[in-house]
Order: C-alpha cells, then structure tokens, then sequence
C-alpha cells in the first residue's frame, strides 16, 4: 500500500512515529487553527508572561549559556494529534473524559469532531477562558469544562460512564498552573506521583469497558538534572488502574528555538534537546472489541475556504 493510500484511509500513516514537523502536519495544523483555536488563552497571565521574560533573558544571554528550565510553555496541545487521537481511539459520537484538561483545544476539536466532551481543570482562569471559546465559535455539541482536582473527581461532578480519556498532565512542577495547594504541579514529584496515580484510578474507573485512553506525556528533570522517569511511571500508573500497555508512539515537535539552546546546554551538561513526546495508547478490556466499537477512521472535515 502507497503513503498516499494511508493518508486517503488512515488521515495520516498510523505509524509509531508522528511528525509534526512535516509539511503536511504544519498545514493541517495551520487549517484547524484557521478556525479559531486560541488555545493560549488563560495561561497568559503566568504562563506565557513567564515565557516572554525567559525569551528576553535568553536573547541577553547570546547563546552562551542554556535558557532556564521549563522556559517554554508546554500548554498548547496539537490539534492535529488531537483529531487523529478520536479518529483512531473514539467512538463516533463517543463521550471523551480529559481529567487534566488545560487549554481548549481536545473540547473544542472533540465537539468539531461530533464527540461530547468533559475536561477538568484546577484553574477557574482557564475553564472561564475555554468556555468563552466555545461560546465565541458556537459549538455543538459544546463541550464541558468543569473546575475541579483530578484526584477528586467525584468532587468535580464527574458522572456516568465514557468512551474515551485523552488527557496530557502536568509534568510535575516543569509547569506550574496555579498557586492552589492542591495542585498536583506544586507538589514535589513523590507527592505528585501519589496525586497523579490516584487522578489515573479515578479517571480509569469511569472509562467504559472495551475502550482506549491516550496519555501525552514526555519525561522530566530533578533540580539536579537528572530524568525522573515520568514515562514509565505513567505506564506503571495505567497499569495499576486496570488499563493494559497497547501503543508507545513518539510525537516529534517543531525545533523551534532549540538549535540556538542545545549548544550550551550539551556543552555543559551533555543533555539532548528533547523534541518530542510520548503518546501512550491503553486499552481497558479487549482491543478487539475496542477497536469494533470504534469504527471507521472518518476525517474532519474543513468548511470550504
């Protein structure tokens, strides 16, 4: 079979490797954030105002030292992934749980989709901010954003049963989301991990049998530099909470500034610029009956230009 078949069939070639530096990924991404995704919104205050002083700090720095650690917003997830991750995992017209919701772009991708969707948030800033951006591009269905802590999702009025979790979870305290206690990225990473296994039970217990769910998720470092191991602790979490290990995929992401960062930081540390992340793929039940269930790979659909 031909690359061109797998796109006409598949949207994209189901391989283990996603590149989301390739021509064809940049100009889908470009088409679904034509239609109005500002996924940024509702980091602004901290996040992205970080961001902009840690830039300013690196242009003064002129390339001789590394930017400082967690300098570049993780918050915006990829369209593109998105819509290949309910094409491939979710049931048409599925019900997709996101316990660790963030920005907007899985609700609103999801309700394009025709799948409905609930996404939980410790920021009341960023579900106002995802809310608005439904109502600004009247979705329907409209996807739903409740505030609430993922380690206590009953608390945050999570009911019945799903078809699907998509999720990307903070990556310990890399990024921080809001000055709550009870947020999991203001915890140390073995308190963390307690949050974040209890968060993966919960989530998992209201997942509907024979049905996948994706955690995007990529490692991190100690203060000291060394790797915490968040990928395999995710796998041993998943585990643990009944899912069973199906897919290990790798999203390669765009460079950006990273060629003008990876000198000094290799130099003096020997650390890889990383530029990708890991998309985890679990099954709960039988993968058979999971794949039936989901059907037919069926494409978004754009509105003529």
């Amino acid at each position: 079979m031909s690359p061109g078949a797998l796109y006409d069939s598949f949207i994209y070639p189901p391989f283990s490797v996603l590149d989301a530096r390739a021509r064809w990924w940049q100009e889908r991404k470009r088409r679904w954030m034509a239609l109005g995704l500002e996924s940024h919104k509702g980091r602004k205050e901290d996040l992205l105002k970080g961001f902009a002083k840690a830039m300013a700090t690196f242009d003064r720095m002129q390339g001789r030292e590394h930017a400082p650690a967690g300098w570049m917003s993780k918050s915006i997830f990829d369209p593109v992934l998105t819509e290949l991750c309910y094409a491939w995992f979710c049931p048409s017209g599925g019900r997709v749980l996101d316990p660790f919701a963030g920005g907007s772009v899985r609700g609103v991708v999801a309700a394009l989709m025709g799948r409905s969707y609930l996404g939980i948030d410790i920021s009341q800033t960023q579900i106002e901010e995802n809310r608005e951006q439904a109502d600004a591009l009247s979705l329907s269905p409209r996807p739903k954003w409740k505030v609430g802590d993922a380690v206590h999702l009953y608390k945050a009025g999570v009911r019945g049963a799903f078809d699907m979790i998509l999720t990307c979870p903070p990556y310990g305290d890399l990024e921080r989301y809001s000055n709550a206690p009870e947020d999991l990225s203001n915890m140390p990473y073995e308190l963390f991990l307690g949050g974040f296994r209890q968060a993966v039970q919960n989530a998992v217990a209201r997942l509907t049998e024979d049905r996948f769910a994706i955690f995007v998720v990529g490692d991190f470092r100690d203060g000291k530099g060394i790797s915490r191991g968040f990928v395999a602790d995710t796998i041993r979490a998943c585990k643990d909470a009944n899912l069973q290990f199906y897919n290990d995929g790798v999203l390669v992401t765009a460079t950006a500034s990273l060629p003008l960062r990876v000198r000094g930081q290799f130099e003096a540390s020997r650390k890889l610029g990383k530029t990708h992340q890991n998309v985890l793929v679990f099954v709960k039940g039988d993968p058979k009956r999971a794949t039936e269930a989901v059907g037919n790979v069926v494409a978004f659909q754009f509105p003529d230009p």
